[in-house]
C-alpha cells in the first residue's frame, strides 16, 4: 500500500511529494543521524583493485554528493534507452540529482573506477529512499559498459550492510524477466517476495544472507 502511494504522490502530486520528503529528511535525520555517522566505515571495506591489460583498475563506492555528481548525470546520460525499462526512480539529470543529494533520508552512492593515466568515472549507481520509521525501497544501476564484473553484487552487498547499521528493513521491485537484477540480488542477498504487482513485477524485501551453522 505504501509503495502505490508513495508513487501517486509522485507522479500525480508532486507538491505534496516535496512536501512529505521535506518533512521525512528532517525526522530521518534526527532518528539516525548518530548512525549515519559509521557509514563511511562500511564504504572504505569495499573497494577492489584489478588488473587488465597491464593496466591497474580500482573500484570504491562513495557517497553521492554535489562534488561527485556530475559523473553520475555523465554515465546516465550515456546509457541505452533499455536501461530505464525497469529503472524509473526520478530524474536523472544534474539538478534533479542536486535535490536529491539535500535529502538526507535518500541515502545514494556511486561506483567509481579508475584506471591508470585516466580520470575516475562512474560505473555503478545505488540508492535507498528511507523513512523515518524505518522502511526504505532500493535500486540500483550498472553501466552497461561494465556489466558482468561483479559491480551489482558489490553494490547489494554494500546497501544491505547500511540497512543493517541503520536498522532498516528494506524492499524493492524486480521485474521477473529482468533475470540479471534477480541473479544480482540473491548472490548478496535473501530475497523474499512480498507479492506480484498489478504490472506483474516482484515486490521483494533484500534480507541480509543467513549464515549457515
Amino acid at each position: 500500500m505504501l509503495y502505490k502511494i508513495a508513487h501517486i504522490l509522485r507522479d500525480k502530486l508532486p507538491w505534496i511529494w516535496d512536501i512529505i520528503g521535506i518533512i521525512n529528511s528532517f525526522l530521518f535525520g534526527l532518528r539516525y543521524g548518530g548512525k549515519m555517522k559509521n557509514i563511511q566505515n562500511i564504504l572504505s571495506h569495499f573497494t577492489k583493485v584489478t588488473e587488465e591489460e597491464g593496466n591497474v583498475l580500482s573500484y570504491k563506492i562513495e557517497v553521492l554528493d554535489k562534488g561527485n555528481l556530475s559523473l553520475l548525470a555523465k554515465m546516465f546520460v550515456e546509457q541505452p534507452a533499455s536501461a530505464f525499462h525497469f529503472f524509473k526512480p526520478h530524474g536523472f539529470d544534474e539538478q534533479s540529482l542536486k535535490k536529491l543529494v539535500k535529502d538526507k533520508s535518500f541515502l545514494a552512492y556511486i561506483v567509481v573506477a579508475e584506471e591508470t593515466n585516466l580520470p575516475k568515472i562512474c560505473v555503478g549507481y545505488f540508492f535507498q529512499r528511507s523513512f523515518f520509521w524505518g522502511k526504505s525501497f532500493r535500486g540500483y544501476m550498472t553501466d552497461y559498459r561494465w556489466q558482468l564484473r561483479g559491480i551489482n553484487k558489490m553494490m547489494n552487498l554494500c546497501a544491505t550492510e547500511i540497512s543493517s547499521l541503520l536498522g532498516l528493513r528494506v524492499f524493492g521491485t524486480i521485474a521477473p524477466d529482468n533475470i540479471a537484477s534477480m541473479k544480482s540480488a540473491q548472490a548478496a542477498n535473501d530475497i523474499q517476495i512480498v507479492k506480484t504487482l498489478s504490472n506483474g513485477d516482484y515486490y521483494v524485501e533484500y534480507r541480509p544472507k543467513r549464515v549457515e551453522q
